[in-house]
């Protein structure tokens, strides 16, 4: 019976991060150039389930997203936060109601997604790996 249950947690647990190995090819995580902080796959997740509010270095995290129907948004809630993006704004809308953490700003298009990174030191967003980066920081 242990047994069993130990190899049906590591099918889900393979299932669950073959996505992560992938994700690369539908997005690109951002940061603003003088950002000097390291950042991990487990603190981009963190970030944007409002579990990390603040950078290791210091300053607040201030998260940025694409609107609902971008695929690329798909791609990205669902790799990194398991969510669909209608789910994932209902866990925000819960946090935000109980005062738990402030939603990601919500941008239509990567050339948006940058120009609010480039300008805030503190910002971390994604975009399609076919937008122009050459105004931030690629770290994933």
């Amino acid at each position: 019976m242990r047994s069993k249950l130990l190899t049906c947690l590591l099918a889900v647990t393979s299932i669950l991060y073959l996505p992560l190995a992938r994700a690369g090819d539908d997005y690109l995580i951002i940061v603003n150039k003088d950002n000097a902080n390291t950042v991990t796959s487990d603190f981009v997740a963190k970030a944007y389930r409002g579990e990390a509010k603040t950078w290791p270095a210091g300053g607040s995290v201030t998260t940025v997203t694409l609107y609902d129907e971008s695929a690329t948004r798909a791609a990205f809630d669902k790799a990194v936060l398991g969510k669909s993006p209608g789910q994932s704004r209902a866990m925000w809308a819960q946090l935000t109601f109980t005062g738990k953490a402030v939603p990601p700003k919500m941008v239509e298009s990567d050339e948006e997604a940058i120009k609010v990174v480039s300008e805030n030191k503190n910002a971390i967003g994604y975009v399609s790996p076919k937008a122009n980066v050459g105004a931030v920081k690629v770290v994933k």
